[in-house]
């Protein structure tokens, strides 16, 4: 269930599929925060000054760069939302 006000009701009222509207937004934010929880470990190339983001520690820990293709260092804190 939704609340809104005089104004945002009266909006909403004139849309064509409000439900389904906020049913494709909510879904996209979702998709959204599940993608940014993908990516909680990083590696750096200090050489490069590159930082990349991985899905996994082992992707960290065994990255290569990709411009000077040397071994990156893992950073063992986890990426933050």
């Amino acid at each position: 269930m939704i609340t809104l006000d005089p104004t945002t009701w009266e909006y909403a009222a004139k849309m064509k599929n409000f439900s389904g509207w906020v049913r494709k937004q909510l879904i996209a934010e979702m998709g959204i925060a599940a993608k940014a929880k993908e990516f909680k470990f990083e590696s750096y190339c200090p050489r490069c000054d590159l930082w990349y983001k991985h899905t996994s520690a082992y992707d960290a820990k065994y990255n290569s760069c990709q411009e000077c293709d040397q071994f990156c260092d893992y950073m063992t804190t986890e990426v933050t939302e």
